[in-house]
């Protein structure tokens, strides 16, 4: 039992003197993809694609040249949405009412994840994420991007992330590259008057990674 711990131990020797800590600053866009849907008996819906900017900070810790784990914390912008009501006419002689709506959507999440690298070629390397984000929207939510209760909220949850990427290491130090990644958020929530409403939001970030290895 002993020599089997001494043994593990000195196998991780290598991996620990490679060990290093690791900063990131992403700057960049986000396509907002939304889909909300009404369960009642209109069943109103609505679609859009928009986009936002968009930055973040990640701290790593590399447990090897191949490994690591990450925590990160992302504004993913705000993106404005604007549809119409309209109330048709109830009775004879009574005329048709609408009106604009416009609801600006701001999320941010909190990531937590693992990171996998490979180098192509001397000092450029690709890479992959994956883990779990915590995601809250500051004020409206995509629940409101059909008619629903005017309640403002801010609504939270826990969802898996993915990401790809590349970077050159330019010095011991310094490295820069890009990073597209991507974050679902699916939900369901009952209203006391306007019924069920579910959406479906898609969070694309194409980020430049600028990024310092202490």
């Amino acid at each position: 039992m002993i020599k089997g711990i001494l043994l593990g131990a000195v196998s991780l020797l290598p991996s620990l003197s490679h060990a290093a800590i690791v900063g990131e600053f992403l700057i960049g866009k986000t396509k907002n993809k939304y889909h909300t849907y009404q369960d009642y008996d209109l069943g109103d819906s609505y679609s859009s694609s928009l986009d936002s900017d968009s930055f973040g900070f990640r701290l790593g810790y590399e447990f090897s040249e191949y490994l690591s784990i990450e925590v990160a914390k992302h504004e993913h912008g705000e993106s404005v949405n604007e549809y119409t009501v309209t109330i048709p006419a109830q009775f004879p002689g009574d005329y048709e009412t609408s009106w604009d709506v416009r609801v600006p959507i701001e999320v941010e999440s909190i990531r937590l994840g693992a990171k996998g690298k490979f180098e192509v070629y001397q000092d450029f390397f690709i890479n992959a994420r994956v883990g779990i984000a915590h995601w809250e929207y500051k004020d409206a939510n995509p629940a409101h991007l059909v008619p629903t209760e005017n309640i403002n909220e801010k609504e939270s949850g826990n969802d898996i992330y993915g990401a790809l990427g590349f970077d050159y290491q330019f010095t011991d130090h310094f490295f820069l590259g890009f990073e597209y990644s991507v974050l679902g958020i699916k939900e369901s929530k009952e209203y006391d008057y306007s019924g069920v409403v579910k959406y479906k939001h898609d969070i694309q970030d194409l980020s430049i990674v600028l990024g310092w290895r202490f």
